[in-house]
């Protein structure tokens, strides 16, 4: 679910975005674009199909590209890192939503990992 009250578009291009995201991925095990709407969150991959297409069809239906998620797996821990587009820098309210999906990514995560590390803090 995407934070109450008035959240202004990126005023950069999807292009842009996914150029971003592109970069963060290649630090992450996982990463995604969060993409806010008044009722839900939905993720847009580095590996979908044509994550443009994807970010550019949520954003036509109205949804608000939020920021990247990530988790990085290393050395039998899971980081998690929540990261609001620059657009958002400061703006607490999408910083809290953001954290607040990190079940929600970490069980995304486990969809997408054979086998996570043995990590009683994380599981």
């Amino acid at each position: 679910m995407a934070p109450e009250g008035d959240i202004s578009p990126a005023h950069r291009s999807t292009l842009d975005l996914i150029g971003e995201l592109r970069a963060e991925a290649a630090r992450q095990t996982l990463t995604a674009i969060a993409v806010g709407f008044d009722e839900s969150t939905q993720f847009v991959f580095p590996t979908d199909a044509s994550p443009l297409e994807t970010l550019n069809r949520l954003v036509q239906a109205g949804g608000t590209p939020l920021g990247i998620l990530g988790v990085r797996i290393a050395q039998g821990a899971i980081e998690y890192q929540a990261k609001p587009f620059a657009e958002f820098h400061g703006n607490l309210r999408i910083q809290e939503h953001l954290y607040l999906l990190r079940d929600h990514f970490l069980a995304l995560l486990r969809t997408h990992v054979e086998r996570l590390p043995e990590n009683p803090r994380y599981n």
